[in-house]
């Protein structure tokens, strides 16, 4: 039985390794005949998240103030802090991975056209 659960287990693993494998090389011939997610891919990771889904996603409507940025970057991260007291236990790293990319992504923006 050993034996015959630890097969499985590896069977399990090259399955998924394949389909990990497959779907990267699939998304990358996508991404290089995009012209605009092979930039956002070869450039800078940011979840492959666009300006527009980053400005959502922070509620944010124009970039060019970082005070504002920074802030409404705080205040969503503070409200999906599970160690935070006012929100009782419930919050979501996933949420703030992505709070924290958009945050990222318009920062890499603004520093680009700074640079111009």
């Amino acid at each position: 039985a050993v034996v015959s659960t630890q097969s499985t287990g590896q069977q399990i693993v090259k399955s998924l390794s394949r389909a990990l494998r497959k779907t990267f090389q699939e998304e990358y011939l996508a991404a290089k005949q995009n012209p605009i997610k092979w930039e956002a891919a070869t450039t800078a990771n940011f979840g492959n998240m666009d300006l527009s889904e980053a400005k959502r996603i922070l509620n944010i409507e124009e970039i060019e103030d970082r005070d504002a940025l920074q802030e409404q970057t705080e205040q969503l991260l503070a409200m999906n802090d599970k160690k935070n007291p006012k929100n009782k236990g419930i919050g979501s790293g996933y949420l703030q991975s992505k709070i924290l990319n958009a945050k990222e992504r318009i920062e890499y923006e603004l520093d680009t056209k700074e640079k111009q």
